[in-house]
């Protein structure tokens, strides 16, 4: 068993950074307390940043989408926080969730349970 190296955090953005496991999910923190790192799959934790509202400013931001699966808005929005985060440059960074869970005691939310309160006072506990 490899032991926690509790004395050396990580520097992760709530919300930002991504977190990438060995079977190519991706997560996000959205609660950090100390060495505690609350995390949700990042294509979820993303739906929940637009609000579908069938106006015409909704349908202006996502008319290249019609006609196209519900998801892909999602997924193209991931991606590109993909990309960006793998850049040193970019916005946001990743980090290998094996060493991420060294650093931290990791709990996850159940993506069944995260549609119940997921922007409710960002960074709070959930």
């Amino acid at each position: 068993m490899t032991e926690r190296k509790e004395n050396q955090p990580m520097d992760i953005e709530l919300f930002s950074d991504l977190i990438k496991d060995e079977r190519g999910n991706y997560y996000v923190a959205v609660y950090k307390e100390q060495m505690e790192l609350t995390l949700v799959n990042a294509l979820v934790e993303r739906s929940y940043v637009d609000i579908l509202a069938f106006n015409e400013e909704f349908k202006q931001k996502f008319a290249e989408y019609e006609n196209h699966y519900i998801g892909k808005i999602v997924t193209d929005q991931l991606r590109h926080d993909i990309v960006f985060a793998s850049k040193a440059d970019g916005h946001g960074r990743m980090h290998d969730l094996a060493e991420v869970m060294l650093r931290y005691k990791v709990s996850f939310i159940d993506v069944i349970e995260f549609y119940r309160n997921p922007r409710m006072g960002r960074g709070e506990r959930l």
